[in-house]
C-alpha cells in the first residue's frame, strides 16, 4: 500500500493527499510541490521534490519527513529525490516505466 502527503508550505508540514482510486501516482507529480510516498511493502519513504519548490520548503519538508515516518514505522527509510533526478526505484513506485 502507498500513502501519499503534500507539503503544505504555509502551515509547514505533511497533509495526506486524498487521491481517486484510479489515478496514476505519477499524475500527482507537480513542480510546485513537494509529495511524500510511503511505501509499506518496501519500508521506504520517498520525498519527492518538484523543480520549482523553493530550498526553504525542501529544507522544513526535509525536517518534518520523520514526524510521517514515525507514524507508520520507525524502521522506514526515508529517501529524496528531485524532478528530473528520479532512481529506478521511484520511477517504478509511481508507474514512470
Amino acid at each position: 500500500m502507498i500513502s501519499v502527503y503534500q507539503f503544505n508550505k504555509d502551515l509547514g508540514e505533511f497533509e495526506e493527499f486524498e487521491s481517486h482510486q484510479n489515478v496514476p501516482l505519477f499524475e500527482l507529480l507537480d513542480s510546485e510541490k513537494i509529495l511524500l510516498f510511503v511505501d509499506s511493502h518496501e519500508g521506504k519513504i520517498w520525498v519527492w521534490q518538484g523543480k520549482n519548490t523553493t530550498t526553504r520548503m525542501k529544507f522544513v519538508s526535509a525536517q518534518v519527513a520523520p514526524h510521517i515516518r514515525d507514524k507508520h514505522d520507525l524502521m522506514f527509510t526515508i529517501n529524496s529525490v528531485d524532478e528530473n533526478e528520479e532512481t529506478i526505484a521511484f520511477k517504478l513506485l509511481v508507474g514512470l516505466v
